[in-house]
């Protein structure tokens, strides 16, 4: 076996990598890699790691188990041990000719990162996930990770590797498996809101919105309507002019300053979509709050106090 070292069960090879505080800050490190070949008795003990393992069927069958009923895993299929979660899995003595490629991640990252392509804690494997291309990848991965471990290369280059391989991942799934939902399921509405509140002041629009959750727009907007009492091209406006407002009363920016850093081209688009929403022009507002803030005044040290 070219490249691998023999052991009682395996022929493999490894190695280990120490990442460094910035990169554990970043949420996804490696930790290690490796590949084998599995000799016609491999079984692993039932064990936990401290770690996702993320691995790869290069070749061959196996049996998977991760606490529950086994699985059966072929040649294309993925799965991942995840940290504290115990596991066993090994050959099937009808097709012994297991080869795996595998790689120890760590960080807040890397649950998100393998739920993007299926993987989860309560099913966590994946079937005909390597399609043509994926497994050159990943011997690519390995061989960027051996020169990340000797210096050769740097942690952006080899996670720029990894994110190649699950964008083909992604690619590579089934149809409908991306963006899967239950029916009557609304969490994406949650992301809608969220996605929304991030980015209003960068000129998105409802079909951007409706493109970022996974959803036609037409069920988008009849579904958020529905859910929240208004429009998701309503709800854009409140937050925009709701923040327009805001900056109009507690600062000293210029309006068409306003207007710009709540995403639109111009001032007058900005007034014109604020006298509609308030009804009245952005100056006026502004110098109603003023005038309303000055007469309000100062607290006085002598008032009596509420209560």
């Amino acid at each position: 076996m070219r490249g691998l070292k023999e052991y009682a069960t395996e022929y493999a090879k490894m190695a280990f990598y120490k990442p460094s505080a910035l990169e554990r800050e970043i949420g996804i490190c490696p930790m290690f890699a490796g590949r084998m070949v599995a000799k016609p008795h491999y079984q692993t003990i039932p064990r936990t790691y401290s770690y996702y393992i993320l691995q790869f069927v290069l070749d061959g069958q196996m049996m998977f188990r991760a606490g529950g009923e086994p699985v059966y895993l072929d040649k294309g299929d993925m799965f991942c041990l995840f940290p504290e979660k115990t596991v066993q899995y090994g050959v099937i003595p009808e097709k012994p000719q297991l080869q795996l490629i595998w790689f120890g991640l760590e960080g807040e990252g890397v649950g998100s990162l393998l739920q993007s392509v299926g993987i989860k804690e309560e099913r966590p494997y994946a079937r005909r996930a390597c399609s043509h291309g994926i497994p050159g990848m990943l011997h690519q991965l390995l061989d960027e990770f051996l020169l990340l471990k000797s210096g050769s290369t740097s942690y952006y280059r080899w996670i720029s590797k990894l994110y190649e391989v699950f964008d083909q991942l992604v690619i590579a799934r089934p149809p409908g498996a991306a963006n899967s939902r239950e029916k009557n399921s609304y969490a994406w509405i949650k992301e809608s809101e969220t996605f929304m509140s991030m980015h209003y002041n960068e000129d998105i629009s409802v079909q951007d919105v409706a493109d970022y959750v996974g959803i036609h727009r037409s069920h988008f907007t009849v579904a958020f309507t529905k859910l929240l009492g208004i429009s998701p091209g309503q709800y854009l406006l409140r937050l925009r002019m709701t923040n327009g407002a805001r900056l109009l009363e507690e600062t000293d920016f210029s309006i068409t300053e306003i207007a710009l850093s709540l995403g639109y081209s111009d001032i007058f688009a900005f007034t014109r979509a604020f006298s509609n929403y308030y009804r009245m022009p952005p100056s006026v507002y502004r110098s109603n709050r003023r005038i309303e803030q000055e007469q309000a005044g100062p607290l006085r040290s002598d008032a009596p106090m509420p209560g």
